[in-house]
């Protein structure tokens, strides 16, 4: 760890503030004087080394004193936060991260205030370890972030070896697969005033297919959603209308085992038509695998409007806690494309599938998203969500447990930094549990142990 002065850094901080982008907050320059004032005002900006904006918490210690004259947090200045600010006695001033002593030797700046003047101080911090990296008066234009019309946007990808373990799940084979695969994010988050859009995308492609030896996409999975909340006077709640969908991208396969016998597949047409092959006979191994599922199928589509609130957000030093919930009505549409699901046993020499019907239906909705993350290291995120179809709803299962359309999903997992600024790794567990009677009547699971290599594109 180094140690950074003002008089050190000003050349450094300089380079590491965006060029060319409009200040957040302009000052006319960085400091400024009014003859007759008694006090200075300092003004902090936290910005990381990837010249955005970090919310680290933050101790300002008075030299001669040795007391904490002041404490804040840096603020995200490119939604229009201000930046933190105070008005205090001249003399010299040490800032610290949060909970830091005095007599720290590293991760420290000093800034010394004069009477009348309005300084504009920035630290650049790790944006991973919230090293100091740099501290001077500001000297350039303050970052903006990556926007586009006041709209925070984040696109990260990357590759992964992965276990995954699954059972029941619909446009593939059930079991424990060694897998290469890839994976990509893209977030755009815009919150104003009274107004919240957030809008996600997660694509995850696995390209093996042991098999055959070949490769392709055997297990994948894309998911996004669109939601809106107007908040009524408050921040926590108010009405939202959500839309989301669910599908796979490639085309899905059966992998049939009859212990080297042949195979009698039987299967039940939408129609009532049925079909009957006998597989295992050929030298090739095609012959034991069955297409399933079509490129996007099935393609689930959910809309919703009801009611949001957001139960927790707690933001202290090294917790991090969001939770938000919504309760609401929504539609279901399931687009199948000719899906075929296995009614009975996967494997043995007499396999059943049946064509799944497009299906669609409506009720109410019960939903929760929660992420927490602690010491920037450890991360987990969960997502819930319940539809009581009140259309077709015999279609789904006899019982109201049956019939419940259920979804899942979480993931946790260790953050290791120190690649570069824009790359790390991070190994994860991630989980999925979905009961959907629509299309299949079993409960869906898979889960997956994976170590992933993270490129942060914007």
């Amino acid at each position: 760890m180094a140690r950074w002065t003002v008089r050190a850094l000003p050349a450094i901080v300089s380079a590491l503030v965006a060029p060319g982008a409009a200040p957040a907050q302009p000052p006319p320059s960085a400091r400024t004087t009014s003859p007759t004032a008694r006090t200075g005002t300092l003004r902090v900006h936290i910005v990381s080394t990837q010249g955005t904006y970090v919310e680290m918490g933050f101790d300002v210690f008075a030299v001669e004193s040795r007391a904490v004259t002041a404490f804040g947090k840096g603020a995200d200045e490119s939604t229009g936060q201000p930046a933190p600010a105070w008005d205090l006695a001249p003399g010299l001033y040490k800032i610290v991260r949060s909970g830091e002593p005095f007599e720290t030797t590293v991760d420290f700046a000093t800034v010394a205030i004069e009477a009348g003047d309005v300084l504009d101080f920035v630290v650049v911090v790790d944006p991973d370890t919230l090293e100091f990296r740099g501290s001077g008066p500001v000297t350039s234009e303050l970052p903006i972030g990556t926007r586009i019309a006041g709209a925070r946007l984040a696109l990260n990808a990357g590759g992964s070896v992965e276990l995954t373990d699954r059972h029941h799940v619909v446009g593939g084979t059930s079991g424990l697969a060694a897998l290469v695969g890839l994976f990509g994010h893209f977030s755009l988050v815009f919150d104003r005033d009274a107004h919240f859009l957030s809008v996600t995308s997660d694509l995850t492609l696995t390209l093996s297919d042991s098999p055959v030896a070949a490769v392709a996409s055997t297990q994948d999975r894309w998911e996004a959603a669109a939601l809106y909340a107007y908040n009524l006077g408050n921040p926590f709640i108010g009405p939202y209308g959500r839309a989301s969908f669910s599908t796979r991208v490639f085309p899905g396969y059966l992998y049939l085992d009859g212990d080297g016998e042949l195979v009698t597949v039987t299967i039940a047409r939408a129609d009532g038509t049925v079909d009957t092959e006998v597989r295992g006979g050929a030298a090739n191994q095609d012959d034991l695998r069955i297409r399933v599922a079509r490129s996007f199928a099935p393609f689930v589509l959910q809309e919703e409007v009801g009611g949001n609130l957001k139960a927790v957000n707690l933001d202290l030093v090294l917790l991090k806690l969001s939770v938000a919930t919504r309760l609401g009505f929504g539609l279901r549409q399931g687009i199948t494309h000719q899906l075929l699901v296995v009614d009975g046993r996967e494997r043995g020499t007499a396999v059943d599938l049946v064509e799944v019907r497009n299906e669609s239906t409506l009720g109410p909705v019960l939903g929760a998203d929660a992420t927490v993350t602690f010491a920037r290291w450890l991360y987990g995120s969960a997502r819930f969500g319940v539809l009581l179809p009140m259309v077709h709803a015999d279609r789904a299962g006899e019982g109201l447990g049956d019939r419940l359309l259920f979804d899942l999903a979480g993931t946790g997992g260790l953050r290791m930094p120190g690649l570069t600024s824009f790359l790390f790794a991070s190994f994860d567990y991630t989980f999925r549990l979905q009961k959907d009677g629509f299309i299949t009547p079993d409960v869906q699971f898979d889960h997956t142990l994976m170590g992933r290599l993270n490129l942060t594109l914007f």
